[in-house]
């Protein structure tokens, strides 16, 4: 129960940090792949939503193929 609260708290703590950054850092960045001369700019607030809904869900998938594993 505490573990699942704890979870919940942390979650809501993170979200925050990644709202209030983003309203902070409304510039635009350059994004690009080293050997690829291709560029795109985008917001920085929404590089670091993407980010963290990437890092969301592989933490996600990492959970459930662990979870399928040890059964």
């Amino acid at each position: 129960m505490f573990k699942k609260f704890l979870s919940k708290i942390l979650f809501l703590f993170f979200l925050i940090l990644v709202i209030f950054f983003s309203i902070s850092n409304p510039e635009n960045v350059l994004i690009g792949i080293w050997p690829l001369n291709n560029r795109i700019e985008i917001p920085l607030f929404f590089f670091a939503i993407f980010s963290v809904t990437l890092g969301i869900f592989i933490g996600m998938l990492v959970s459930i193929f662990s979870a399928i594993n040890k059964r």
